[in-house]
């Protein structure tokens, strides 16, 4: 017997017991290679933006609104979808080629907390006060800008945007829009009143630690495991065991939705194995004791290894489902940070440099089989608005030691590039960040770091778990210099704005670079700045003649590709292996607005146990890996 037979013989001997208990007990084993810092009352992901948090937490709250298989909105908290049909959509121009729009929603009646509290516009309107917070750190602070609610009664309210976006209508409002007032309001209140003699400019460290402890006492491994959270979703958290498990039971107060034939016939229990190594984790599905795998799982070549694929026939279906989760490398160019200046990071031409010496069309096919496309811009090819008509960097070592010479660069003894500042002798040596355990990440890792080698760049690694790297006190904080070179994902949604690299909103003001001087808040973290870009995407936004809108944002991302704010790497697809008889646990690219299989929580069950089929993945876009 080999190595890997004597490792997959221990993994199926420890979860034997395990492969039977899904239909047996109505519960679900899904499997995970992350782990949260956070859940549930970081509600506006001030502390944590993780991939597996957004995706557990699609068990635990329930939408306004979310997107299906096809895209579209469907209500779940709300009674309808509101359209201009039936006039719960108002448009109004307001100067300037820019609209004002007001959307009416209604909440379903009876809607319930997980204690058995009612969920009503109190909750909407906490959720809201505390988003428009002086000072707070949030990733889309352009989009609380131009957000103002209007309260009518404990049902009806009205959301107002303006300046509105071209999406606004359809998918703002598709997504959690409650807090629990009865539960958070409290010790909101003793946060604000915290708050009040601060001033935003002078004081944002104080304000960004009064927020992030606000929001910590309801979301962490401790308040969960204490009781402290409650949810309006399908499930409530009930446990969790940290780099192990996170328990969900369901939630008997959940009513927003009622599934064909009644709860009783779905899942009454899900549970989150995390396994933070991909080789274990894949070792875990071969052993029986994962029922499905989530999106943040296994590597595409796990996917369709030998191993899986030749053991998965009658047992498991596995998918590869097309998604928009934007692989890349982000680069650091805060000029404030020496190392920013020593590499020359803040020079395009290093930059476009770094993506010709890796070869990136070999590796797509050597890891995924050409299965996952190569990306040159940060829009997904299933977004309307892409643009493939920019500059593509193939893989031209020669042209890669030509635009580091032009910047000044020249070999040093051992063959590492080497130049003069202010008297200093500076090494091209790179600290490279992914996420500890992602085989896939710390493979290609290793084959870049080998290519830029022979370009005469040195990289060392300094990888961690994800829940250290995504937390705000590290991937935000490129300013302070904790990251030169991140290699991870941005989920994109079919709402793009450029928000991802604007430096400043036009339409708003609000600086999307997180610095200390916005209490850390924006998504453009490697602080890239383009007057050109900023001005076509915040226009772009505004634009609703749909073929001007695609041509703003295809020239936003010619400059992009030209620029290279950070490294295009490929646009992956999402890997669910899903055991046979499991319904429902389907996914597309923008289900749910991610992409993520628990769009439609309420409904995943066993056909064994009464669960009725209603979506199929072969439909929904997902190709069968045999």
């Amino acid at each position: 017997m080999n190595r890997f037979s004597k490792f997959v013989a221990l993994g199926l001997t420890l979860t034997m017991g395990a492969a039977l208990a899904g239909p047996a007990d109505n519960s679900l084993v899904v499997g995970t290679s992350q782990e949260p810092r956070v859940l549930g009352g970081d509600f506006l992901n001030v502390i944590s933006n993780q991939s597996i948090k957004v995706e557990i937490e699609n068990y635990l709250f329930a939408p306004l609104m979310a997107l299906g298989l096809d895209s579209q909105p469907f209500a779940v908290q709300v009674t309808e979808v509101p359209t201009l049909a039936n006039r719960r959509i108002r448009v109004t121009d307001v100067g300037g080629g820019k609209r004002r729009l007001e959307i009416d929603l209604t909440l379903k009646p009876n809607l319930r907390w997980s204690d058995g509290d009612a969920l009503d516009t109190d909750d909407v309107a906490l959720f809201v006060e505390v988003a428009k917070a002086k000072g707070m750190a949030l990733n889309n602070p352009d989009f609380w800008d131009r957000f103002t609610l209007r309260v009518r009664d404990r049902q009806n309210f009205t959301a107002v945007f303006e300046p509105a976006y071209y999406y606004d209508a359809t998918l703002s409002m598709a997504g959690n829009f409650a807090a629990p007032s009865h539960i958070m309001r409290a010790e909101w209140e003793r946060v604000k009143a915290a708050a009040a003699p601060l001033n935003p400019d002078r004081d944002a460290q104080r304000l960004n630690e009064l927020y992030r402890s606000f929001f910590q006492q309801f979301s962490s491994n401790q308040a969960i495991n204490a009781g402290r959270m409650v949810f309006s979703g399908a499930f409530r958290a009930t446990r969790w065991v940290s780099n192990s498990s996170i328990v969900m039971e369901r939630n008997p107060h959940f009513n927003a939705i009622t599934p064909q034939g009644g709860h009783a016939n779905y899942v009454q229990r899900v549970v989150y194995r995390i396994i933070q190594n991909t080789n274990s984790l894949l070792v875990a599905i071969l052993g029986g004791g994962i029922d499905a795998t989530s999106t943040v799982g296994i590597s595409a070549d796990q996917a369709r290894s030998k191993q899986l694929t030749s053991r998965a026939a009658g047992r498991f279906d596995i998918w590869a489902v097309p998604g928009a989760i934007w692989e890349h490398i982000d680069i650091n160019k805060f000029t404030n940070v020496q190392r920013v200046r020593d590499l020359t990071l803040d020079d395009k031409r290093t930059r476009q440099a770094l993506l010709h010496a890796i070869n990136r069309e070999a590796w797509v096919q050597a890891f995924f089989d050409g299965t996952e496309p190569v990306s040159h811009t940060w829009v997904s090819p299933s977004n309307p608005l892409f643009h493939a008509a920019v500059a593509r960097y193939a893989h031209n070592p020669a042209r890669a030691r030509e635009l580091l010479a032009a910047v000044g660069w020249r070999p040093g003894p051992d063959g590492i590039l080497q130049r003069t500042v202010d008297g200093r002798t500076v090494r091209f040596e790179l600290e490279f960040v992914t996420t500890a355990g992602n085989a896939i990440r710390e493979r290609t890792q290793q084959l870049f770091i080998e290519q830029w080698r022979q370009v005469g760049i040195a990289v060392r690694t300094a990888n961690a778990p994800s829940a250290v790297v995504f937390a705000d006190d590290f991937i935000q904080r490129g300013e302070e210099g904790r990251w030169l070179f991140f290699m991870f994902a941005w989920v994109s949604g079919l709402a793009e704005d450029g928000n991802l690299f604007q430096f400043r909103n036009l339409n708003t003001g609000a600086q999307l670079v997180p610095t200390r001087e916005n209490n850390f808040a924006g998504q453009n973290i490697g602080n890239w700045r383009n007057e050109e870009f900023d001005r076509l995407t915040s226009q772009g936004v505004i634009e609703f003649d749909e073929a001007r809108r695609k041509q703003l944002f295809a020239r936003a991302q010619e400059i992009w590709a030209d620029e290279l704010p950070a490294l295009p790497l490929r646009f992956r697809s999402n890997f669910l292996v899903v055991r046979n008889g499991l319904v429902n646990y389907v996914a597309a690219t923008y289900s749910g607005g991610n992409g993520y299989p628990a769009w439609n929580a309420w409904e995943i069950g066993w056909a064994q146990r009464g669960a009725v089929k209603r979506w199929d993945q072969a439909q929904a876009g997902g190709v069968a890996i045999r």
